[in-house]
């Protein structure tokens, strides 16, 4: 097998590994949600694909398990990119959001997770990009930043500006 140095490689000249290393992350999923339901029948999964970590052409290969992460075997797929939402990119986070889509996930099984932070990046607004998705949940990430910064609860609806000086 080809070790890979870097995510930046082109999996290209690689077939073999870029088609077997996606069935590693497949088996282990599904035999780790076999064993589980073993004891807990009524037990519900979701996987968190963090779109921004995945963001090269070998890491998209690999990474994501066509045959197990499905509809019909997850009861949710969960987005993330939390460098997306540091860098106040909102296309490229709406993008993260869309990614389930990308996989045949419904909007009832599709969820995504913001990070939270300071008023200068844009995770309110990427709050609120997800919520008029009308997907299963938005989650926010790190409550304990939540109640420090001390932000207002419900969460403001209104569209403010991010920035960052200095």
């Amino acid at each position: 097998m080809h070790v890979f140095s870097s995510n930046q490689e082109d999996p290209s000249p690689y077939p073999e590994e870029t088609g077997f290393l996606p069935t590693l992350i497949g088996s282990f999923t599904a035999t780790l949600m076999s064993h589980v339901r073993a004891t807990y029948p009524n037990c519900r999964f979701e996987v968190l694909y963090p779109t921004d970590v995945n963001d090269s052409a070998l890491n998209r290969q690999v990474n994501y398990p066509d045959v197990e992460w499905t509809p019909g075997k997850l009861d949710c797929l969960k987005t993330e990119s939390f460098s997306y939402t540091f860098a106040r990119n909102l296309e490229l986070s709406r993008g993260s959001m869309d990614f389930s889509s990308t996989k045949s996930f419904p909007r009832t099984k599709r969820s995504h997770l913001v990070g939270i932070s300071d008023y200068t990046t844009a995770w309110l607004k990427e709050v609120r990009l997800a919520q008029a998705e009308n997907i299963e949940s938005v989650v926010l990430f790190a409550l304990d930043q939540f109640c420090l910064i001390g932000y207002p609860v419900p969460l403001e609806s209104g569209m403010r500006r991010s920035v960052m000086l200095g």
